[in-house]
């Protein structure tokens, strides 16, 4: 089959070529100047070739949209980012649709035995399905025709046309089954269990004198942990530049750039750098992996925190603007980073005393390991100016974040009983 679009008119030829039947297709549905009906015209084509001929276009649609998937993940892109990246380009994507190419292409390159454990770990959280692809899930689905190809376009042409994005794992061309050896960093579920429960006791009492008791104790388990993690990996042959990892955070809307102002605030003081993709709802993380645990769990609680402070806050019409909301959560993001700066100076002079002086060049190894990694893998950055327009709203999160829970960082180091 050959397929033309000229001038916005569908022509379908009677030999079958799959290919340029399904790149005819993205480009319609990816061209924003497209006439309006253009994309619903070939898809009726299309269905009309198929009740002509059901194996005129086979299964080979199925490798074609394998192949783009597996473009996009050269590019640089996860499973769970690029699920969230769709939800944020298209208005109510067919995430079933999505799962089902994520499971063609799992299955295709034994990703759950061959992948790196952090894509095999988003694969179980989003439960991808290998035995799964296209054809399976039309035919289980029962979708009709016309939303079945509709959908399958938008989705392909949103993946095609997704630029590069920084590789922080190996892409599918360079797995290898048993490639991956185990991370010498082994977190302690123990640990960070106690820690989430205080954390969780923390976020949803309403005694501001009961949740800071919740809070410290979270604290101190947290100061501890990192702390005892550096001393012990200083001890180990493995270089720390080895032990570097980059994480990316879904970041989700309203408010994106103020809650990855928010990661930012607990990255700086808890070792670890970070880089914005504002334009993706996405944010990355370099640092130790204790560290990103612990500034994960962190970032999570003041999360839940500020959106509650926020809705103690608008009460009427002006405090329930978006100009008011988004001013609320910078400030209470720039009021955390100081708070934390300052929990930090008064760790760092804790830990000299529990430690000795041998601590300072330990963590300032890390700090070098963590810059030198992040520099390498991010060397062509640029700031970006916040500008706020609300005054009282920064005013207003400033003053809410000084009741906030910090429940990380280093501090609070000397001995207690668990």
């Amino acid at each position: 089959m050959k397929v033309q679009a000229r001038n916005s008119s569908i022509i379908i030829t009677a030999s079958v070529d799959t290919d340029a039947l399904m790149a005819s297709g993205i480009a319609l549905a990816a061209d924003p100047y497209t006439s309006k009906g253009a994309l619903d015209r070939f898809v009726e084509h299309l269905i009309q070739l198929e009740s002509r001929s059901p194996t005129g276009v086979g299964g080979t649609y199925v490798a074609f949209a394998d192949d783009v998937v597996t473009g996009t993940f050269e590019r640089g892109w996860q499973p769970a980012e690029l699920i969230h990246v769709i939800r944020r380009k298209i208005d109510q994507p067919d995430i079933s649709m999505i799962k089902s190419l994520l499971g063609s292409h799992s299955r295709r390159t034994r990703a759950l035995s061959t992948a790196p454990p952090e894509w095999r770990d988003q694969l179980v959280d989003l439960a991808v399905d290998p035995s799964t692809d296209l054809a399976h899930y039309r035919r289980s689905s029962r979708i009709d025709a016309r939303a079945f190809w509709t959908s399958l376009f938008r989705l392909l042409a949103g993946f095609r046309y997704l630029g590069s994005i920084t590789a922080i794992t190996p892409p599918p061309s360079r797995w290898a089954a048993g490639a991956y050896s185990s991370s010498p960093y082994q977190s302690d579920t123990k640990v960070l269990n106690k820690i989430r429960a205080l954390l969780a006791k923390a976020e949803s009492s309403t005694f501001t004198e009961e949740a800071e008791t919740f809070s410290a104790k979270a604290q101190e388990l947290m100061t501890r942990y990192a702390i005892d993690s550096a001393v012990l990996a200083s001890t180990a042959s493995t270089g720390l530049g080895a032990s570097v990892v980059t994480r990316r955070i879904l970041v989700d809307n309203p408010y994106t750039d103020a809650k990855m102002q928010l990661m930012s605030s607990v990255a700086a003081t808890n070792g670890a750098r970070t880089v914005c993709h504002t334009k993706h709802g996405l944010i990355g993380i370099t640092g130790m992996p204790v560290d990103l645990d612990l500034c994960e769990l962190l970032y999570t609680s003041l999360l839940v925190q500020s959106a509650r402070a926020l809705d103690t806050a608008g009460k009427d019409s002006a405090t329930r603007s978006r100009g008011f909301r988004r001013a609320f959560l910078l400030g209470y993001a720039w009021r955390i980073k100081e708070r934390l700066a300052e929990a930090r100076a008064r760790a760092d002079r804790d830990a000299g005393q529990q430690y000795g002086s041998s601590l300072v060049p330990i963590l300032a190894a890390r700090d070098h390991a963590v810059s030198t990694a992040f520099d390498e893998l991010f060397p062509d950055l640029r700031s970006i100016k916040i500008t706020v327009k609300d005054r009282n709203g920064v005013l207003q999160g400033r003053k809410a974040a000084e009741h906030a829970d910090l429940s990380g960082g280093r501090e609070k180091l000397q001995d207690r009983d668990q």
